[in-house]
């Protein structure tokens, strides 16, 4: 992730970090067998040269225990993905649980979804409250409210949601390891704070999406981020990517600014090649920037729309183009209120061959005064 969820009352939404350098590691363990038979048979990805593992004590995050709920101010889950069903229709989702526990938030838990009908051109957004929070001795992710679930262990997961006509029963296993980002899971975020933060970069989805009572079988992938820490009360925004390519390369990026006056704070991003070496790219060796906008008739929010993301170490330089351009989530009764989330068609070269793939693009703080904390009723 990222940063997400910083500023929230209740707790904000998803997120993102911040800077480092360009030391390639190894990934904490090799990828999985499906992973791997996926990648061989792709175009080669960015070269990246290992060095050693890290060690124990250098990572902060240990498997399966950093997978449950921890003892922090604010602590979220998070999924993106994109599915197609048997008449190759295509969706996508976000999909977020947060526990805040930080003095004078609104609500202990809260659960946010959207789905994006490609071929409709339909963008639905929703959220339920949970009012109790999760046992910290388990191993995982567990929470259901209302018909909305979302359990697992690392491993694997069970992800179900509805809105409007449409609901999603998911299963999605990991095929990659966990991904630490800044090397060690730690990512400092300046006035900010840190947060603890790693993802797990491809998952394999299956299962069915019902509309208005019909059922269809779904395959897809997915992106998963698990983000911890003390970080209630600095106001801040960020531009966050997660891309997924189709030689077998996973990218995270973001850049984290100033709501008052666009200044950056922290930029930084981590790359996985196809065969699971991990790379920290440095802060300013990440570029996100955009040329459009797009402005919401709801809340009019002008957002950035249509973005190029570079890489000049590694020469990489993708262009992202939203499958819909209306993906504001708005009207939330939590902080902030209003955000931009949707999927994004990915295109480009990599060290001067083409790549394509999918990815997500989180827009937050485009509007100072979504980001003032939610009142305690």
């Amino acid at each position: 992730m990222k940063l997400r969820a910083l500023v929230l009352g209740a707790a904000a939404l998803l997120a993102v970090a911040c800077g480092g350098g360009a030391t390639p590691e190894a990934a904490i363990t090799a990828p999985s067998q499906a992973a791997t038979q996926s990648s061989t048979s792709a175009a080669p990805g960015p070269q990246i040269t290992p060095s050693a593992v890290p060690t124990a004590l250098e990572a902060l995050i240990s498997f399966p225990e950093g997978e449950g709920p921890h003892d922090s101010a604010i602590e979220w889950w998070y999924f993106n993905g994109l599915l197609i069903d048997d008449r190759d229709r295509e969706y996508s989702y976000h999909y977020v649980t947060f526990q805040s526990e930080a003095t004078g938030t609104a609500v202990p838990h809260l659960l946010q979804a959207s789905l994006g009908d490609h071929t409709a051109g339909e963008h639905l957004t929703g959220e339920q409250v949970l009012l109790d929070t999760l046992d910290r001795d388990a191993t995982g992710v567990d929470v259901a409210v209302n018909g909305w679930k979302m359990r697992g262990d690392g491993e694997s997961y069970s992800l179900g949601f509805t809105l409007g006509e449409y609901t999603l029963d998911l299963e999605a296993v990991s095929i990659r390891p966990p991904v630490l980002h800044q090397r060690i899971g730690l990512v400092d975020l300046g006035p900010a704070g840190d947060t603890f933060y790693y993802t797990r970069p491809r998952l394999d989805v299956t299962g069915s999406i019902t509309i208005g009572g019909e059922s269809r079988p779904v395959t897809g992938v997915a992106w998963m981020d698990h983000q911890w820490g003390d970080v209630i009360g600095q106001r801040v925004g960020w531009d966050w990517v997660s891309v997924q390519l189709n030689d077998g390369s996973d990218l995270m990026a973001v850049l984290v600014w100033d709501p008052s006056n666009r200044a950056p704070f922290a930029r930084y991003g981590t790359l996985v090649s196809p065969e699971g070496s991990v790379l920290t790219l440095e802060e300013d060796d990440v570029s996100i920037t955009s040329a459009e906008t797009w402005t919401s008739p709801v809340t009019g929010i002008e957002y950035p729309s249509g973005w190029t993301l570079t890489v000049d170490s590694l020469d990489l330089s993708l262009e992202l183009e939203p499958v819909l351009v209306d993906s504001e989530f708005a009207g939330s009764r939590f902080t902030p209120a209003a955000y931009w989330e949707g999927e994004v068609r990915v295109a480009g070269t990599s060290q001067g061959r083409n790549v394509t793939g999918r990815g997500f693009v989180e827009l937050v703080g485009y509007d100072p005064s979504q980001l003032e904390p939610t009142p305690v009723p």
